[in-house]
């Protein structure tokens, strides 16, 4: 049994104290959750940061190929500026993401492994996730999901000579779709925190009154 079906037997439950749920077994579900929080992080952080790379790698190689270039095509300052913002962005997408981590691990020190202790430690967890979590979120869909991919677009571009009139229609429509993936992710991730993170936490939190009403 995992920590939503033990909830689900609580609210189900008459006005006893803890309504039936076993201790043992809260705490159980409460391990079961940790670890499969843990999980989920470290896929979301490495899934980050080997994208990140792969954009500083693929903005090397585009600045390579320009500077060997040079020579026969016009290249600009601000055609130089672009691999420089691209890879920038990914590193800040990267930055970001191990910063939350650090904290989060070490706001999570602070609890114990005591029941109350496991209960308060995931309330935070889930607190964390609708505010601190999110900004990260959003910088990271900003600047891996918009930032990124249009440097790539306008890179390709400039290292074929390209002018960017002969397509303008394809490059707006390809902006476009960047920003609207963006846009429609964080849509996604406001509608998660309110439809199911929020709720959690409220729950959490009157289990835990439970455990401390007399």
């Amino acid at each position: 049994m995992n920590l939503d079906d033990l909830m689900a037997v609580w609210r189900s439950q008459d006005a006893a104290p803890l309504h039936g749920v076993d201790k043992t077994l809260l705490q159980l579900a409460l391990r079961q959750d940790q670890a499969k929080l843990q999980r989920q992080r470290r896929i979301e952080s490495w899934t980050t940061y080997v994208a990140s790379a792969g954009v500083v790698a693929v903005m090397a190689f585009f600045l390579f190929l320009m500077i060997a270039a040079r020579a026969r095509n016009a290249m600009t300052g601000w055609d130089f500026a672009i691999p420089v913002v691209g890879a920038v962005a990914a590193l800040l997408a990267g930055g970001a993401m191990y910063v939350n981590r650090k904290g989060q691990a070490q706001r999570e020190q602070s609890f114990g492994e005591s029941l109350r202790d496991q209960l308060n430690r995931r309330i935070a967890q889930l607190d964390d996730a609708a505010t601190r979590a999110r900004l990260a979120s959003v910088l990271v869909l900003v600047l891996m999901g918009g930032i990124c991919p249009v440097a790539i677009l306008l890179l390709g571009y400039r290292i074929n000579q390209k002018p960017i009139s002969d397509d303008g229609y394809m490059l707006v429509t390809l902006i476009f779709v960047c920003v609207w993936c963006v846009v429609s992710s964080i849509w996604e991730l406001r509608r998660s925190i309110q439809k199911d993170i929020l709720p959690r936490k409220y729950r959490l939190e009157a289990l835990l009154k439970q455990l401390d009403a007399p």
